[in-house]
């Protein structure tokens, strides 16, 4: 018999397991002793980085270090290979001769965006395109990471390694791989009934490259709490679900777990849930875009924006799914929709130092990470503190902040440079022109590098050699195939 865990192919012989006859009267069975260690198929593959530099000059730079934005007038951003190397005003900052400059004047650079919540897809029947729309789409929106707390491993981890080598072009992820569920679904349910259970769990999702887990709904809270020592045991994150449980949320923030995912059951956050949540060292993930209790913000924001006109999606999507999910729309009255009902209780959390963090939740790709930030504004959060749950907060809340989150000097080479001023208007978060991930930098309109290399996105299977689209879908998707034709 063979099977792998994680990288880890391992062999054990049937005999060692039973008896080819019965046993004879009186006689005990051998006691089977799993292998201990196997056959590695893991290989050693060098990380895409870039070995040069390259300076953003004259930009406004929202740097995200500090509560008011940390911002830098008439700034300068030094890269060197995948890091920030330095931060400051120009004439501040000393670009060595012979770097490639890019002239920002005008416009903003903000640190990447980091989805904390976000889910697939990265591949189907353990095959990984070579030219995800939906990835793409959201990096060249701005989302340079992502942490998806829901997904298969067999596709995920194929995928996100993919990125870090460079044969793919995507956000840099992170996933939980399958949840740690407690509800009884064939191919998914995770049994624990005691610490030693979870901690086989925990291990196993780590072997196959999981930094986190998901906590999912274990009916008894001793398993869960088991499931919570068991990530902290290894290292590992637990994010757990909610569920729209008042009493589970509670005992999940009580437990140690690092962020409770979906909102809190609640119109109104009083003063001890206030106190309680803040005095613990647990983030707030609220997905507005499925905010619980009612209209969520991806209703709202599909009823109140254009979203089939948006020009990088047309540029990054096809027609035709992109106006059918989104032309004919519904609307309900102003006072129904809760995701600024769920914002508002979010920024007070916020406001005593919790973790908010954005959670696009695998919605509209790409434009559901700003539907997010949009929603908190909505919701009172001022545009600074609204990018905050989109950057560094985000950051904290996953543990990731000692390497992006903010542009300061050793963090990677993570922004979005942008044709006007989030911290004007919010909703001028979405007007990307660049977006540079782990020190290379892309133009967002068409995913391909520049300055920093040559390297050109592969066509989407819908595109024609000349990288337009070539299928116009029902009515509406040819107004957006001409709309590609006359861009390009």
């Amino acid at each position: 018999m063979n099977w792998s865990l994680g990288p880890t192919v391992f062999s054990a012989d049937r005999a060692g397991m039973f008896a080819d006859a019965p046993l004879a009267k009186g006689a005990q069975p051998a006691k089977f002793d799993p292998p201990k260690s196997g056959v590695s198929l893991s290989m050693r593959i060098t990380a895409d980085k870039p070995t040069g530099r390259i300076a953003i000059v004259g930009a406004r730079v929202v740097t995200m270090k500090g509560a008011d934005g940390g911002v830098i007038e008439d700034g300068v951003v030094l890269v060197e290979r995948d890091r920030i190397k330095a931060v400051g005003r120009r004439g501040e900052v000393a670009i060595p001769a012979g770097t490639p400059t890019l002239d920002a004047s005008g416009k903003t650079v903000i640190p990447g965006l980091i989805d904390a919540h976000a889910h697939g897809p990265y591949g189907i029947d353990e095959i990984t395109p070579q030219a995800n729309w939906a990835e793409m789409v959201n990096l060249a929106l701005g989302v340079t990471t992502q942490h998806d707390p829901s997904s298969s491993a067999r596709t995920v981890f194929p995928a996100l390694e993919m990125v870090r080598s460079g044969r793919i072009v995507g956000p840099r992820t992170f996933s939980t791989a399958e949840i740690v569920y407690g509800a009884r679904q064939a191919g998914v349910y995770a049994q624990i009934d005691s610490y030693e259970d979870a901690l086989a769990h925990v291990r196993r999702l780590k072997a196959q490259g999981a930094h986190s887990l998901k906590n999912y709904n274990q009916p008894r809270r001793d398993q869960r709490q088991q499931v919570t020592a068991a990530a902290l045991a290894e290292g590992m994150r637990s994010v757990a679900e909610g569920g729209s449980l008042f009493g589970l949320d509670m005992t999940l923030i009580a437990d140690g777990n690092t962020t409770v995912e979906h909102n809190l059951p609640l119109g109104v956050f009083y003063e001890d849930v206030l106190q309680f949540f803040s005095q613990s060292q647990t983030g707030y993930t609220p997905t507005l875009v499925v905010t619980y209790g009612g209209p969520a913000g991806d209703p709202y924001w599909r009823a109140h924006t254009e979203v089939w006109k948006h020009p990088l999606l047309q540029r990054h999507q096809p027609a035709a799914i992109l106006t059918a999910s989104n032309a004919r729309r519904e609307i309900a009255p102003e006072g129904d929709y809760k995701d600024d009902d769920s914002a508002r209780e979010a920024a007070k959390l916020a406001r005593r130092g919790v973790p908010v963090a954005i959670g696009a939740h695998g919605q509209e790709p790409g434009i559901a990470a700003h539907w997010e930030l949009w929603s908190f504004a909505r919701g009172g959060m001022t545009p600074v503190e609204a990018l905050r749950t989109g950057t560094i907060e985000a950051a904290r809340s996953l543990g990731y902040d000692a390497d992006i989150g903010s542009l300061e000097p050793g963090k990677l080479a993570d922004l979005v440079v942008l044709d006007a001023d989030p911290t004007q208007d919010i909703r001028n978060s979405d007007k990307v022109s660049k977006v540079m991930i782990g020190g290379r930098l892309l133009d967002a309109a068409t995913v391909n590098e520049e300055l920093t290399g040559d390297r050109k996105r592969p066509a989407y299977w819908w595109e024609g050699a000349d990288g337009v689209q070539g299928y116009t879908g029902p009515a509406g998707g040819g107004a957006n195939a001409h709309a590609d034709q006359d861009d390009g």
